[in-house]
């Protein structure tokens, strides 16, 4: 071939094209930005190399370039919606918002503009908005099967899940029966009550397609909540048994063996998945963990340490060695690995925690800076939301709004409740709940008066991050149960975290029990062995209160005695 013609910027496109193909994505990209030299007011290479740069998660690029290819062919609408598709992924609401007006402008008639336009909306946390164009778009492709289950989440999304589940049905009659489509109707009908209904529908996935995680780990952590709990595993081990090299279906099983700390599962499928890794590595902080759950300290621990010699800043490795130390009754060793903890992952509660009980046990003042419990642990009442005469009335409407939701019979398996249930998915999502709004709104008051009273204090793990406003980042709702109570925990991926309380029982603490139903703070896991050490503050629940705290804090709840129920509602917070 010609040199000249090989060197061609359309010939260079189709080279690169080619590499793309073949996945060779840096080739690619090379043969794009050649290509560029020798075009460099090609609107269409712009835009072919920013949605590359995109597939690459180079997003700033990708909108650089994209902005390159509108600026020069204004009236170019492929690249204006491909600007906004990408600066939607980015956050770059702004500049999506332009873009979409551009390609409206251009062409108004142009069906992607809708797509897209749900797209943004979803992002910005609007899917009352993104439901209404997906509706729109139906209009004009009622065929469309994808836009219905697109419309699908953005009601789910919505707290329309009766609206929900009708489109989620339209779209698998008329044979969109995918797996994402069918799991989507499986979830709608957990999060309606219809829970065994869910169980029959996430089986019928996993029989058509047993390595859809997504399925898998959902039915596996419903199942406990049912009292079906021996049935945990029973599709991850089918699934298991037809696909032996699948490692993503290996994976999501260790996940879900440790976290509700079957040991010996989690051990067996470790063992299974290690020889199908190319980093030999991977699995060592899970097979730290399993081992720590099964009373293997000594072992997990010289795991730990072969591991912090080759890859010291391998995720959760550090956390895990000093739990581990520490409970070994060896606090001086476990220091340098909380402290290790905070550098690698300062945004991870878990090696503050650590810290608080080490320095406690050193008798170090630094624990005091960290866990001031007198100071960083606050208490509100929520008052009374507009609309409702008096708290009374609120907290009753809110009490028969919240025992709805609770439709499971049995506390989650890899949660920190016993004796009691847990709300399925996110409670502030319920947008077509009045009464839940309006606590959310309350909550966020009383949040944002506690800020306003805190100093910045760099250095500090929770004071340097202090904000004006927060963003709730998960949100549910408890009912313990007689005896029931909160085992002693924390929030890893917290800021603030919270309890308020909706209704609580006629509670008589006794000479043997002073403390039942309160919220200790400062007692930690008793994986740790710990026990002897006493709470460092304890709060008698009172309903209408919240009780907000850093967290990283240590905190759990005494059982208590009677025939009524405890009604919580928690949150955790991020700084806005």
């Amino acid at each position: 071939m010609d040199v000249q013609l090989r060197n061609h910027p359309d010939a260079l496109y189709i080279f690169a094209s080619a590499r793309r193909a073949q996945g060779d994505m840096a080739g690619a990209r090379l043969a794009f930005e050649v290509a560029l030299k020798g075009a460099a007011t090609h609107a269409q290479l712009w835009n072919a190399y920013g949605n590359h740069l995109h597939d690459m998660k180079e997003g700033g690029a990708a909108i650089t370039a994209l902005q390159r290819a509108t600026a020069l062919q204004p009236h170019y609408a492929e690249g204006w919606i491909n600007l906004a598709i990408v600066a939607t992924d980015q956050a770059r609401f702004a500049i999506a918002e332009n873009a979409l007006g551009q390609v409206a402008r251009i062409a108004p008639q142009d069906n992607r503009i809708l797509h897209v336009r749900a797209m943004l909306e979803q992002a910005q946390g609007r899917p009352d908005a993104a439901a209404e164009a997906y509706r729109a778009l139906l209009l004009r492709t009622p065929s469309d099967f994808r836009t219905c289950y697109n419309l699908a989440t953005a009601l789910r999304a919505a707290d329309d899940r009766a609206g929900a589940l009708e489109v989620v049905e339209r779209a698998i009659g008329g044979g969109l029966d995918i797996a994402q489509t069918l799991t989507l109707r499986a979830h709608i009908l957990a999060e309606q009550g219809r829970v065994d209904e869910a169980v029959v529908q996430y089986r019928a996935v996993l029989r058509r397609f047993p390595d859809h995680i997504d399925a898998q780990d959902t039915l596996a952590r419903l199942l406990p909540q049912i009292g079906r709990g021996s049935e945990t595993f029973d599709s991850l081990d089918q699934a298991i048994e037809q696909r032996p090299q699948h490692l993503p279906l290996l994976m999501a099983a260790i996940r879900i063996a440790i976290d509700i700390q079957d040991h010996e599962r989690a051990l067996a499928f470790i063992d299974r998945a290690q020889p199908l890794l190319s980093d030999p590595n991977q699995l060592g902080v899970a097979r730290i963990r399993a081992l720590g759950l099964a009373g293997r300290q000594k072992e997990a621990i010289d795991v730990g340490q072969r591991l912090a010699v080759v890859d010291p800043v391998r995720v959760g490795l550090q956390a895990n060695l000093a739990q581990l130390l520490l409970a070994q009754g060896d606090p001086k060793q476990a220091l340098g690995h909380a402290l290790l903890a905070t550098q690698h992952a300062p945004l991870d509660q878990t090696g503050w925690a650590l810290l608080t009980i080490i320095w406690r046990l050193l008798g170090d003042e630094r624990e005091h800076w960290l866990a001031d419990y007198d100071h960083y642990i606050w208490e509100r009442d929520i008052g009374t939301p507009d609309g409702w005469s008096d708290q009374s009335t609120f907290l009753a409407d809110l009490r028969e709004s919240l025992e709805r939701l609770h439709v499971t019979t049995v506390h989650p398996a890899d949660q920190t409740l016993r004796g009691g249930t847990q709300t399925r998915g996110d409670l502030f999502d319920r947008r077509s709940c009045p009464v839940i709004m309006a606590l959310k709104q309350q909550l966020r008051r009383c949040v944002q008066s506690v800020l306003a009273e805190l100093p910045v204090e760099a250095g500090h793990p929770f004071l340097s991050r202090r904000t004006d406003d927060i963003r709730f980042s998960g949100s549910w709702s408890v009912r313990l149960r007689e005896s029931g109570h909160h085992v002693q925990h924390i929030h890893s991926q917290g800021w603030i975290s919270s309890a308020f309380y909706v209704a609580v029982p006629d509670i008589l603490p006794t000479d043997q029990h002073p403390n039942a139903g309160a919220i200790l703070f400062g007692v930690p896991d008793e994986a740790l062995n710990l026990d002897a050490l006493s709470p460092r503050r304890v709060i008698q629940p009172q309903v209408g209160r919240l009780v907000l705290f850093p967290s990283y804090l240590w905190h759990g709840t005494a059982p208590f005695s009677g025939s009524q129920s405890r009604i919580t509602v928690a949150f955790d917070a991020l700084p806005a």
